[in-house]
């Protein structure tokens, strides 16, 4: 399996690879990774991608048989500029099928399971590690499951703003979900900084600690993750997490559901704007951004509260007081 060399640590927790290999970004150690490729003369190659790099670098491996997985572009830009056509158009595959069905031909079978990610023992070390170091409070990581949340997303049309995760985060604390932690990359720290300082009860925060390996670890261990519609859904999905994840501009029917695990979904589902873009733009086209302000904190509550019920010993008598 080849993937590009950001994302090569997280090729450990695919088994069954006889070589994890990963593509550097460019220079020439990437001109000389796709040479070797070349001399091995592989008779399959599979393009999970399919855009116009990946459809480059499997041309110039010269196999005789390339399967290409067949991405729902019309579909899903008929759903997205013709709203009125949306209820007769029938969902986009779900993206793990249509991987499934572009390997059809090698024999590969859907067997109705969903995503499987190995944890190695190196992740789970790493995320133990990193808990007890980032613990606020003496031994509060181990008192009962955690409460996750990885908040940002590399579209900022995807991000939940600052104000409603903090609300969020306050609700969930009264209600008894007192073991709260915040993932993300470097490029989240200041989104993490924000809703933190928006309210004084002790959180987790490892945003911008963590590598791929790491990333995963913590989401294994954690008892819930929320996060906008990006890649930690898919890992708690992978790892057997229970998750909710939060659509705006994009939509479950777009293929990116949660796919065959225990999860929620929250969204606004009346805009008639919506979806606006297959993966998340820069900034709401209409500017009201109504897809992820009009969303609350107390409709992300409930959908936590039904997915993965409180913890700790903490009463409902809390609630009036927090939220």
């Amino acid at each position: 399996m080849l993937t590009r060399e950001p994302y090569g640590g997280i090729l450990e927790g695919f088994g069954g690879l006889d070589h994890r290999l990963t593509l550097p970004s460019k220079g020439r150690s990437g001109r000389e990774m796709i040479n070797s490729l070349i001399k091995v003369g592989y008779d399959t190659v599979i393009d999970l991608q399919n855009h116009v790099k990946s459809r480059m670098l499997t041309a110039s491996l010269r196999a005789p048989r390339v399967i290409r997985f067949r991405r729902s572009r019309v579909r899903r830009w008929l759903r997205i500029k013709f709203p009125l056509l949306r209820e007769r158009l029938s969902p986009s595959p779900e993206v793990p099928v249509g991987y499934l069905q572009a390997a059809q031909t090698l024999g590969v079978t859907d067997d109705g399971a969903g995503l499987k990610l190995e944890v190695v023992p190196e992740w789970e070390r790493d995320a133990r590690e990193l808990l007890q170091r980032g613990s606020p409070e003496p031994g509060l990581n181990n008192t009962q499951p955690a409460l996750v949340i990885a908040p940002g997303s590399r579209h900022p049309t995807k991000i939940w703003p600052p104000e409603r995760w903090a609300e969020f985060l306050k609700g969930a604390y009264g209600l008894g979900y007192r073991n709260q932690v915040i993932l993300g990359d470097a490029n989240d720290l200041g989104l993490a900084d924000r809703i933190k300082s928006e309210f004084r009860h002790p959180v987790i925060s490892l945003a911008g600690q963590t590598d791929l390996g790491q990333l995963v670890g913590l989401i294994a261990r954690a008892g819930v993750l929320i996060a906008s519609d990006s890649a930690p859904v898919h890992i708690a999905a992978a790892v057997g997490t229970p998750v909710v994840a939060i659509f705006g501009p994009t939509t479950p029917d777009l293929g990116f559901a949660p796919f065959r695990c225990k999860s929620r979904i929250a969204q606004i589902d009346d805009l008639e704007c919506r979806p606006c873009h297959p993966h998340g733009s820069k900034r709401c086209p209409r500017g009201h951004f109504k897809c992820m302000k009009n969303l609350t904190a107390t409709a992300v509550l409930n959908q936590l509260q039904e997915i993965a019920p409180v913890w700790s010993e903490a009463g409902t008598a809390a609630v009036a007081t927090e939220c």
